[in-house]
């Protein structure tokens, strides 16, 4: 089984290299210098106890003669998924499972009007990383991750997906329930990702400043009330206990959101609090602080150096 990974970032290239060193079969499309390092030196995770070198095949582009996809992971921006879904549209058979490993809500819907066919699962994942240069990964923290299908028919490549990543040292389950993992997973990053970027610090400074702990309760707050209002046979009280935990166990990392900031690109707080108070103005409710910090981020965004 080959697996196809478009959006070899730190995530990305996390999965691609230790699935590729575990002896499985699989090839990333990634940004040039990326590419073009990993095909001279080969893929780099440093880990703490040791560091894993792997070689695999790597291309700019996704070009289907070659790659020859069982299986795609999609791990690029949000804001991304219009464009990999046009390119994926004629190029990959029906049958074709695209597992969506990304921040943020609502990712998946272009790829369900786009290829309406294919099985479409989204999956969620507390793994840290951290690209330092092209072809460079820090392996921050281990996690654990979660997928479900949430379009189209399952047909058993799910298993075999699920099976190579727990070989390849990954914490992985397929769940019924992924919806519940994707709110979960929102409230982390709308918690963390912004405080993190506007602190310029790693996520376990976060706690430390009492105004923005305040202000991380006002975020999950509003969050959780969108959350049980959209599913209200959910509970969501334990969400601020799992988001404390995520971020002990992250407090070395910097999160993504801070790494496109400090790279000059376009961040995904759209899709992360700006889904929140988006979401939340649709069904009459309001989202202060969660607007507030959208806005911030974003003139972070046009005003970084």
């Amino acid at each position: 089984m080959n697996i196809s990974v478009i959006g070899a970032g730190s995530i990305g290239s996390l999965f691609a290299g230790r699935v590729a060193f575990s002896g499985f079969d699989v090839d990333v499309v990634g940004r040039k210098d990326h590419v073009k390092t990993i095909q001279e030196k080969g893929l780099t995770i440093l880990e703490d106890d040791s560091n894993i070198v792997s070689f695999f095949p790597a291309d700019t582009e996704f070009h289907p003669s070659k790659h020859n996809s069982d299986a795609l992971f999609v791990t690029t921006k949000a804001y991304d998924n219009q464009t990999v879904a046009k390119s994926l549209s004629n190029n990959i058979g029906r049958e074709t499972p695209i597992f969506i490993i990304q921040n943020g809500m609502g990712n998946e819907e272009v790829f369900k009007e786009t290829l309406p066919e294919n099985p479409i699962y989204r999956a969620v994942t507390t793994e840290a990383a951290e690209l330092l240069q092209p072809a460079v990964v820090k392996h921050v923290a281990f996690g654990k991750t979660s997928f479900g299908i949430v379009s189209g028919e399952g047909n058993g490549f799910s298993r075999q997906v699920e099976k190579i990543l727990s070989s390849s040292g990954f914490d992985i389950k397929e769940t019924q329930n992924i919806q519940r993992k994707m709110w979960y997973k929102l409230l982390a990053n709308a918690a963390i990702c912004p405080l993190g970027t506007i602190l310029h610090a790693k996520n376990g400074e976060i706690l430390n400043r009492p105004s923005f702990v305040r202000i991380f309760d006002a975020i999950l707050e509003e969050g959780m009330v969108l959350a049980k209002h959209l599913l209200p046979n959910e509970d969501f009280s334990s969400s601020p206990d799992f988001i404390k935990e995520v971020i002990n166990k992250t407090k070395d990392n910097k999160c993504s959101m801070l790494q496109d900031i400090e790279r000059g690109r376009r961040t995904e707080i759209d899709y992360i609090n700006g889904y929140i108070a988006n979401a939340s103005r649709v069904h009459g409710m309001n989202a202060p602080v969660n607007l507030a910090i959208t806005d911030i981020i974003r003139h972070l965004e046009r005003n970084h150096p």
